[in-house]
């Protein structure tokens, strides 16, 4: 028996209708039979039947119980559970093939995790994307597998390794994100500041908003869908990709979106990878969204080494 865990498991819940195909969580089997005895063993079993892959260039993340069971092998990635597992932490994916499950990734990657890299697990749970390296950017989209308040819920009163970083966590996940640089945008506005966050709370991602009738028909659409929004604070904040080259009607209806909403009242801001990944205009863009948030950042040199740090952390899980 093979126990599939971290990315490599959260990569397979990707598969849209996995949970309802899989449906409730399996007991533990007796004598940790979930740990790989050996890396003979992993050449036994069906990988492919159970649309797994396991190669030097994408290693297979997998859960062993303890130092004697570690498999020496460039393919496996293996880390050591040696407590009892939780009640719902795996899934019976085929004969051979055990899942952890999106609360159980979350606790087990969280042991040995930074806040920020906790709380990026969290949202692509409950986000709707799913990392994959075979998806051509990286990412495809699926239904949320939690919520922000399951989750909560899931390591509220949760003792054992792991759960501490996980509840911290839990509270900062922010739902519906559709993809991870989405994810990077939201956690640097609302992470507290201590870790580099600008502290705001979670925005509604891809909301609706409402528009006037002449803006409605200047644009040819009765409500817009923007990317984060503060309501309560005026705020709108759209990421814009590189990889999709917009055409001169996408540009000039973007345009006239844009100075539609700011003339409703809207600060609307664009964030590129690059405007994230430049200090200076990052600086830029934060000090204007805290000013209209109303919330004053430290003034201090570390606070903004923090950011860098939390930046860099974030484009490069």
């Amino acid at each position: 028996m093979i126990t599939v865990c971290d990315i490599s498991a959260l990569a397979r819940w990707g598969e849209v209708g996995l949970a309802q195909r899989l449906g409730e969580p399996c007991p533990e089997p007796p004598d940790k039979a979930w740990s790989l005895a050996s890396a003979a063993a992993l050449e036994k079993i069906d990988l492919r039947g159970a649309r797994i892959e396991a190669t030097e260039a994408r290693p297979l993340h997998i859960l062993v119980s303890g130092e004697a069971r570690r498999v020496r092998a460039p393919v496996v990635r293996c880390h050591i559970w040696s407590t009892a597992l939780p009640p719902d932490a795996l899934y019976q994916l085929t004969d051979e093939v055990l899942l952890a499950s999106p609360a159980f990734c979350l606790q087990q990657m969280a042991a040995r995790s930074s806040l920020a890299r906790a709380v990026a697990v969290g949202t692509e749970i409950c986000g709707r994307y799913a990392r994959s390296p075979r998806a051509k950017d990286g990412f495809h989209r699926r239904p949320p597998l939690m919520t922000p308040d399951e989750l909560v819920r899931r390591f509220a009163d949760a003792r054992g390794y792991g759960t501490r970083r996980a509840r911290e966590a839990a509270a900062f996940v922010v739902t519906d994100s559709r993809s991870p640089m989405e994810t990077v945008v939201v956690l640097l506005f609302t992470l507290p500041v201590e870790v580099g966050g600008c502290g705001l709370p979670a925005p509604r991602l891809n909301a609706v908003v409402e528009i006037p009738a002449s803006l409605q028909l200047a644009l040819g659409k009765p409500y817009l869908v923007v990317d984060l929004c503060w309501e309560e604070l005026g705020i709108i904040l759209e990421y814009e990709s590189y990889l999709f080259h917009r055409t001169r009607q996408q540009i000039d209806s973007d345009s006239a979106r844009n100075e539609g909403l700011r003339d409703l009242g809207w600060m609307v801001r664009s964030v590129t990878e690059g405007m994230l990944a430049d200090p200076q205009m990052r600086r830029e863009l934060v000090e204007r969204v805290a000013a209209r948030a109303g919330i004053r950042l430290p003034t201090d040199e570390g606070y903004w080494l923090r950011q860098e740090a939390l930046v860099r952390e974030l484009l490069t899980l």
